[in-house]
């Protein structure tokens, strides 16, 4: 009984480390490029999504150890990141799949390969 009570508290604790560090995540890339939107609230089908936007994404991506300095995305760790932030299992299956359809292409710049491949995964996911 005590392991198991121990287990789950260090679960509630690193569930909730992961929530405040998306946060802080979040207001530090809308910081470092000046975009003030809410990125969770974007269309990622507009074709007049701003720069800053795309780059938030890249930013995001970067902190939360998905987007890789060599431009490639380890899925492994989105993978984990999703079991984490999504609540909904029914959304979670669908995020998982979506990841696994979607192959990241490494664009010019690192912004927009975050953009398509984001767009990619939502899309694919059904939330846009």
């Amino acid at each position: 009984m005590h392991l198991s009570l121990l287990g789950l508290v260090v679960l509630l604790s690193a569930h909730f480390a992961l929530s405040s560090n998306h946060d802080e995540i979040k207001k530090a890339c809308y910081k470092e490029t000046g975009f003030e939107s809410d990125i969770e609230k974007l269309n990622l089908n507009d074709p007049a999504i701003p720069n800053a936007a795309k780059c938030t994404l890249a930013c995001g991506l970067e902190k939360h150890g998905v987007f890789k300095a060599d431009g490639s995305f380890d899925i492994e760790n989105e993978k984990l990141l999703i079991e984490e932030l999504i609540k909904d299992e029914e959304l979670k299956k669908k995020y998982m799949k979506a990841i696994s359809e979607c192959e990241p292409s490494v664009k010019a710049n690192k912004c927009e390969t975050a953009y398509e491949y984001t767009k990619c995964v939502k899309t694919k996911a059904g939330v846009i």
